[in-house]
């Protein structure tokens, strides 16, 4: 029997509403300065796991939340993540939420 996967289409208010202190800290640090490598990232959220922030950073990336403009692995080069609009939407509703206190 063929197994079946199906992708989940998540809207950005659902992505928004799921954002945990460390993924807000990410997303808030390619906000401030686009085009950061994992390393610059992981330092600036204070994720000391190299491993943590590739898993976070490809897990934002399927989300369509972020994405790498740089030449990656495949390259040779380092990845350079920038969020894309949905990512910006999502983390402005969720920086608006919080300050709003809810």
């Amino acid at each position: 029997m063929a197994s079946t996967s199906r992708r989940i289409q998540r809207s950005p208010e659902d992505a928004g509403r799921r954002l945990t202190d460390q993924t807000l800290s990410v997303l808030a640090a390619i906000a401030a300065d686009p085009g950061q490598c994992n390393t610059a990232l992981a330092a600036d959220a204070g994720i000391k796991a190299k491993g943590q922030i590739s898993r976070l950073l490809s897990r934002l990336a399927r989300l369509e939340l972020i994405e790498n403009t740089g030449g990656g692995q495949a390259m040779g080069a380092a990845n350079a993540w920038r969020l894309t609009p949905r990512g910006r939407d999502a983390y402005q509703r969720r920086v608006s939420r919080r300050e709003a206190g809810r």
